[in-house]
């Protein structure tokens, strides 16, 4: 008889920790449960199979973890409401098993405690589910025609509903429910090849075309700069320059250029007698052109009079902020079509943070604020009337409203939609989304839920993976993971291609061992080996295929024949392009074309159209089509 298999063992039976139950069944391991009391089952699917699972006790008692098989278990899910009660029982877990992965849920007070853990201690991982909705928060506000915008090894990546035209800076993304096609690239649509080394022209221009760059990019941030200033700050901006380009000629007219300097430097700053009678006394008498000099000096010290206020003021300004805390609020940035948030707290200041990072005006409404004040670069007021009075006639290019009470949140939704029907609605929900037709009844809002989101992520931890992000696309959840691969793990000797259509695997980039840097979008031919590191976008059920090894085999062929007679040459370079689209050592491509002349082999479509196109180029004629009992995506 086989040894049994080692279980997953989950505890804190709370709503998070049914839904995370509900994911993992599908996965068919074996499950232990342990909870303080018997759970309120909101699902009698559960309750009836997994009721004989559970254990009762203190989850911070090692003998409690016993009893429950901690000792033997695979993964343990600490999922408890409290974090101060999962933290401590996760030191227990690991002192009664040293191999298990563990998944603790967190929440913001102690992030940076499960940070610290994470550091010290191997297979624990932190999950807050808050956290995690600040990206699909900002998803859904960000205005563009992208669908989600991320990072993965320091390239930036989106996805958009567009066709897939370039098949090497391009990839089909893999939605479990079908619909549309979509298409995740990189925003540079350029990754340089780690084993061809540019030349040295090449990196000059390079080096040429990103200083170009960054200077581009650093005078439009000017220009937005500038065109966020009110109306009379653009006025003196461009007033003290043509000041400064006038008055050096006009006080330099009886004298030298360097006399005109100091002259106007000394009237901008306020004084009037003393470089008055410089002017005045230069040249050795009176002048026919005095009046004209005496009103110039007078209209200049009077400008240098306002500015040397304006700068007091604005220093007084920061010594009452610094001193005193007290500001006054700033009006919103001319041309500014901001993104508003409701609620939220800690959850707000995050999104802000990152929406504010990307050059969004924020404004946030919290209730409890005395007066209106300003958090960071974001505008911070304490009701919704005084956001409305401040964003009268202005266009709100999103709003997302957090407080979690579902009721207000959508009476608010429907309010504010009749004053911006083009802005972008999110909504928060503390349990489970009831789905996109409730975001499709309030005019297409989206509706995220940290509970499921979270759930997700704790479902992919506990095998093994590292989650590095969680994107809500087209009602979806699609998770971004990183896979470091072991001599035997379930993905090492396939190509790029057989992960995408095998397992549902998006792979984004490629971080071969001892290579400097990662490559973005790797070849559909590309074989992925040991020490290897992806990072891919794939939903629950594609790591599901994974974790079970259920690869789906291609779905295409292609049938071609070889001529009669061969050279060496052409035979070596067959061998060598069967190698290269099929993903095979050069001896197993000589073994499958042995003595046959006439070949039919089973590939993806995006390899067979790679090897199609490479043996028309030998003159062979080749026909890439569908098998016809090929097995349906799922």
């Amino acid at each position: 008889m086989g040894q049994e298999e080692a279980p997953v063992l989950v505890c804190g039976l709370g709503l998070f920790g049914q839904v995370v139950l509900a994911r993992l069944r599908p996965f068919g391991v074996p499950l232990r449960l342990l909870d303080r009391c018997v759970p309120d089952w909101g699902s009698p699917g559960l309750e009836a199979a997994l009721s004989q699972c559970l254990t009762l006790g203190d989850m911070r008692k090692s003998h409690v973890l016993r009893q429950a098989q901690a000792e033997r278990a695979r993964a343990v899910l600490l999922l408890s409401s409290d974090s101060g009660v999962n933290i401590e029982a996760a030191l227990q877990v690991r002192l009664l098993n040293p191999d298990a992965e563990i998944v603790i849920r967190s929440s913001s007070d102690l992030d940076r405690l499960g940070s610290l853990l994470e550091q010290r201690l191997p297979g624990l991982a932190v999950v807050n589910p808050l956290q995690l909705s600040a990206g699909a928060l900002v998803q859904a506000l960000r205005p563009g025609p992208q669908l989600a915008r991320f990072e993965a090894n320091g390239e930036a990546f989106e996805v958009r509903d567009i066709p897939l035209e370039d098949h090497r800076f391009q990839r089909p993304v893999r939605l479990e429910e079908g619909g549309p096609s979509l298409v995740v690239m990189p925003r540079t649509f350029y990754s340089p090849r780690p084993d061809r080394p540019p030349s040295r022209r090449h990196a000059t221009v390079s080096a040429l075309v990103s200083l170009l760059r960054r200077q581009r990019a650093h005078g439009r941030r000017l220009w937005l700069w500038f065109r966020s200033r009110s109306r009379l700050q653009m006025a003196l901006l461009m007033t003290v320059p043509a000041m400064a380009v006038i008055g050096i000629p006009l006080f330099a007219a009886r004298g030298s250029w360097v006399q005109g300097l100091f002259v106007m430097a000394a009237l901008l700053k306020g004084d009037y007698i003393d470089p008055t009678n410089v002017v005045l006394g230069a040249g050795g008498g009176p002048h026919d052109d005095d009046a004209a000099l005496v009103l110039g000096t007078l209209l200049y010290s009077l400008v240098g009079t306002l500015l040397s206020s304006a700068l007091v003021a604005v220093i007084l300004d920061q010594l009452l902020l610094q001193r005193l805390g007290v500001r006054r609020g700033r009006r919103l940035p001319r041309a500014a079509e901001p993104i508003l948030l409701v609620g939220g707290g800690p959850l707000a200041s995050q999104v802000s943070a990152i929406l504010r990072r990307e050059r969004h005006v924020v404004v946030r409404v919290e209730a409890g604020e005395s007066e209106r004040r300003e958090d960071g670069d974001a505008i911070a007021l304490a009701s919704l009337q005084q956001a409305e009075a401040l964003l009268q006639n202005v266009r709100v290019r999103g709003v997302a409203l957090l407080s979690g009470q579902l009721l207000t949140d959508l009476q608010n939704t429907l309010q504010l939609q009749a004053l911006w029907p083009e802005a972008r609605f999110a909504l928060l929900a503390h349990r489970e989304a009831a789905g996109e037709g409730l975001g499709d009844l309030l005019g297409g809002a989206s509706l995220i839920s940290p509970t499921e989101l979270g759930a997700e992520v704790a479902v992919a931890t506990a095998f093994g993976e590292r989650v590095e992000g969680v994107w809500r696309i087209r009602g979806q959840n699609l998770l971004q993971v990183r896979y470091r691969l072991s001599a035997d793990d379930t993905l090492v000797g396939h190509t790029v291609s057989r992960l995408d259509h095998g397992y549902g695997l998006t792979v984004l980039s490629l971080w071969r061992h001892g290579q400097p840097r990662p490559l973005a979008m790797p070849s559909a031919g590309t074989v992925v080996a040991a020490g290897d590191q992806l990072v891919v976008l794939a939903g629950l059920e594609a790591l599901r295929r994974v974790e079970q090894g259920r690869i789906r085999p291609p779905a295409w062929e292609i049938a071609f024949q070889l001529p009669d007679s061969l050279g060496s040459d052409q035979t070596l370079t067959l061998r060598q392009i069967l190698a290269r689209q099929l993903g095979v050592a050069p001896a197993e491509a000589a073994a499958l074309m042995g003595d046959m002349r006439r070949l039919r082999l089973a590939v993806d479509p995006d390899c067979g159209a790679l090897l199609q196109r490479d043996l028309q180029h030998q003159g062979i004629s080749a026909q890439l089509e569908p098998v016809a009992d090929a097995p349906a995506p799922g």
